[in-house]
């Protein structure tokens, strides 16, 4: 079938099914119109529009591990994933989500249990994490509607993510359809609907870059033609030489700098612990830069800011990360290189210093020793002192 016949198919179909028509445009209409102004006359095939990826995109996002692609392109690449299977089935793998939310006895339920985990313990941000997990499910799945399979389904639209992650929003709602069962929101039990997944979040490696793949990075955002060039360099500057998380970052204020003494001081906002450090002259001068030359006028307190005058959320500071190291000449390979990555590289580099491990932990601001264990794993030259021979058989 021609491009240009079963993309208007599609289109046609997604409006049927009630996807908003804002939905359409930024993730379908926009990638098949540029798909048909070059081959509109052409049979559709994989092979197509794998080659003209490549050559728009000038990266093989057809073949490449999702998580190599930003999300632009993760978006491109699923909206030609649903035009190719739609031709092989005549069939749409989209669901069109309740525009209104979740119904009243629905978040009556979602709020019983909410206050059921406040008062076994669970702390804010926690709870936030588990509401945005089970609203998404209730958008998608009313519990009136909930069967075993509506949750399959929920099931296989996790496709692609990590076995932890899989692992920790299933089992959430696992739990609250239990929760559910037990105050009589719901009939049935759907314990068995779900997967048995297997994922201990210890067993992970960290991804880590080298100190020479750090500095190509930087030097990405110090010769970058963004026009926030100089806040990105300074935010990423900070998560490099201190190791902040993205979310502390975000949250930072402008009273937390105090130059005349040369520090810089954050409440953590995972575990509230105060850090201190001294303010580099480098890092000094790159956010004095930020600061004097591109931070727009605002009544914020936040220290970075959109050109709106806006605070940042911190996705949006992990984002410029992954998008500096895709700008970068760095080989990824299969490592992960969101803002935590800087955070693990720091700790590598530190320990390769010959730092140890608690003292790592400390600098960085973790509180558990549990966690410090984690930075064992980016140890290498101490690990590799406990391989073992293999042995020699005659």
């Amino acid at each position: 079938m021609l491009v240009k016949t079963i993309s208007d198919a599609v289109l046609r179909n997604l409006a049927e099914i009630g996807i908003k028509e804002r939905t359409i445009a930024h993730n379908y209409s926009c990638f098949y119109r540029a798909l048909c102004k070059e081959v509109g006359e052409k049979e559709l095939d994989e092979t197509l529009v794998s080659s003209y990826l490549l050559e728009k995109q000038g990266k093989d996002v057809w073949n490449l591990a999702y998580y190599q692609l930003s999300p632009w392109e993760q978006t491109c690449r699923h909206a030609f994933q649903i035009l190719l299977e739609y031709q092989a089935t005549g069939q749409l793998k989209v669901q069109c989500r309740n525009a209104e939310g979740p119904g009243l006895k629905d978040i009556k339920a979602m709020e019983d249990y909410l206050l059921f985990c406040t008062e076994a313990g669970n702390i804010t941000r926690t709870l936030s994490r588990k509401q945005a997990t089970i609203r998404r499910f209730l958008t998608a799945y009313p519990l009136k509607n909930v069967n075993s399979s509506s949750i399959l389904a929920y099931v296989q639209s996790f496709a692609g993510k990590s076995t932890y992650y899989q692992k920790r929003e299933l089992d959430e709602i696992r739990k609250f359809l239990g929760f559910c069962l037990l105050h009589g929101y719901i009939s049935q039990d759907f314990n068995a609907a779900f997967p048995d997944i297997r994922a201990v979040k210890d067993s992970r490696i960290p991804s880590v870059f080298t100190v020479a793949e750090i500095k190509k990075l930087l030097h990405g955002f110090s010769e970058s033609a963004s026009k926030n060039r100089l806040r990105n360099y300074a935010m990423v500057l900070l998560m490099v030489i201190y190791g902040f998380r993205s979310i502390d970052i975000s949250s930072l204020s402008c009273s937390c700098l105090d130059f005349e003494n040369g520090e810089i001081m954050i409440s953590q906002s995972k575990t509230g612990t105060v850090l201190r450090h001294h303010i580099l002259p480098h890092v000094g001068n790159a956010m004095a830069d930020y600061i004097l030359h591109e931070r727009p006028k605002s009544s914020s307190k936040l220290l970075f800011l959109k050109a709106d005058g806006d605070g940042l959320a911190s996705k949006s500071v992990s984002g410029v990360v992954r998008n500096g190291f895709l700008s970068a000449d760095i080989d990824i390979g299969m490592r992960k290189y969101g803002s935590h990555s800087l955070r693990y590289s720091l700790a590598s580099s530190l320990i390769n210093d010959g730092q140890s491990i608690f003292t790592v932990a400390n600098i960085l601001g973790q509180t558990s020793a549990e966690t410090a264990r984690l930075y064992a794993k980016v140890d290498i030259s101490r690990l590799s002192r406990c391989a073992l021979e293999v042995p020699s058989h005659e």
